[in-house]
């Protein structure tokens, strides 16, 4: 076992690295793996625990601070959320380790705060009970108290509430703050579904069918990424509800994915048949060879193109393709779960920004569809500024296209949440993310 003051020190160091604009999820999977399997769980737990938390973290601790807490070194401020978090969001750490481990694992990054981290902490255990009262100041509503309760941004929570009403809005802000299962697309390459429930029940790992797309599995007890289907890259790890938005497209022989990395949709396109070739974009060298490299993994490499370019000028011919999937690069507010930095990194200025780029992109798009062709647009948002904003600004100058709804089979899960316009709208839920999709026609002449 690695010694506990090493795993918070990794832990700061992670939480210092995402401060500056670095994402958790690859770091926690490359520092993971100098680790056993309870230290690595550990580490994942102090990180998420501390970034889903932050906004709540930083209300309990204000009080024990003379000056406001984000004016703190950033050191400072993320040892004082770490401890914090194990004092209050983590039952099975001992107050004197959460306090006596950070407190040294803050002297690594800045010695001479750590008799300040020290004494907060022990106002923490002191004054507050587990997982910290939630203190408003005068005249401030139930959305407010929601938003700190559930550690989200504020703006955000009223967006939703106003969107979703209050008790969809609850869900998918608690459904946030808790882990969610791993989801499978169980690759007809690896055997039929019941042979891989077989398999992966041989390696210790448990999982069932889901209702959201034909060939999705949610694991219900063990750790799937070290069984050999999953860690040889046979199985690809794929949101549920990420299958059933790929599975909308209309079935082509060729289909192009724009914006292809790390090839979760593209396997979806391949495994369930809609397409029996795809030529997939991927702008970045590093992110096409992993998604070659994913391809290679499943067998699948000779069914795909892969295209080293810029989905925004897309180095094809015009007219060509008959299917087409464009997952938009967005603000993500549909994965603050797995991504949980984007809470303390997103404005409501930033998604004018998104949008422009997703016009840009979905204009590209449309100029390589085929008459009677399809094109789907997918976003991990929740937000209309970035989804049917975005599709109804870009066809509002193309008479030759038209938003249609989808024609496939759909899952339930998937029915129930298209409205009468064919949006396909899914919030956050306990064993599933949320995206955002809208399926697009060119007329034919």
């Amino acid at each position: 076992m690695t010694d506990p003051r090493s795993v918070r020190e990794i832990a700061l160091g992670i939480l210092l690295r995402v401060g500056k604009g670095a994402h958790a999820s690859p770091l926690l999977d490359a520092r993971g793996r100098e680790l056993d399997a309870r230290d690595r769980d550990f580490l994942r737990a102090l990180v998420r625990k501390t970034l889903r938390g932050a906004i709540r973290l930083d209300h309990v601790v204000q009080r024990h601070l003379r000056q406001p807490a984000a004016s703190l070194d950033p050191p400072v401020l993320a040892a004082l959320r770490l401890g914090a978090a194990q004092l209050l969001l983590m039952d099975r750490v001992p107050a004197h380790a959460a306090v006596g481990e950070t407190v040294a694992a803050i002297r690594l990054f800045a010695p001479k705060a750590a008799g300040l981290v020290n004494a907060v902490l022990r106002r923490v255990v002191d004054r507050e009970a587990k997982p910290g009262v939630v203190r408003l100041p005068p005249g401030a509503d139930a959305v407010a108290r929601l938003a700190l309760e559930t550690s989200h941004p504020e703006w955000l929570v009223r967006r939703w509430t106003a969107a979703f009403g209050e008790a969809a809005a609850r869900a998918a802000l608690e459904a946030d703050d808790v882990d969610s299962p791993t989801d499978l697309l169980a690759d007809p390459r690896a055997g039929s579904i019941d042979e891989i429930l077989a398999a992966l029940a041989g390696g210790g790992v448990t999982a069932e069918r889901s209702p959201w797309a034909p060939l999705a599995l949610t694991v219900t007890e063990g750790n799937a990424a070290t069984h050999p289907l999953v860690a040889g890259g046979a199985l690809a790890v794929v949101d549920v509800a990420a299958q059933g938005m790929a599975a909308l497209l209309p079935r082509a022989d060729v289909v192009l994915d724009l914006a292809a990395a790390p090839g979760g949709k593209t396997r979806v396109l391949l495994a369930t048949g809609r397409a029996r070739r795809v030529v997939a974009l991927e702008r970045t060298a590093s992110r096409a060879s992993r998604l070659a490299a994913n391809l290679a993994a499943a067998g699948r490499r000779d069914e795909v193109l892969v295209v080293r370019a810029d989905a925004g000028a897309p180095p094809l011919p015009r007219e060509t393709f008959e299917s087409v999937l464009l997952d938009a690069p967005c603000s993500g507010t549909g994965t603050l779960r797995k991504n949980p930095e984007i809470r303390l990194r997103l404005a409501p200025g930033d998604l004018a920004a998104f949008a422009a780029v997703q016009r840009r992109l979905l204009g590209a798009a449309l100029s390589l569809l085929a008459p009677g062709g399809s094109l789907l647009y997918v976003t991990c948002s929740l937000e209309p500024e970035e989804n049917e904003n975005v599709v109804d600004a870009v066809l509002a100058s193309r008479p030759a296209f038209a938003r249609v709804r989808p024609a496939v089979e759909m899952s339930q899960p998937l029915a129930e949440r298209t409205d009468s316009s064919g949006l396909v709208r899914v919030t956050p839920g306990p064993a599933h993310d949320g995206f955002s999709a809208l399926l697009m026609t060119r007329l034919r002449r």
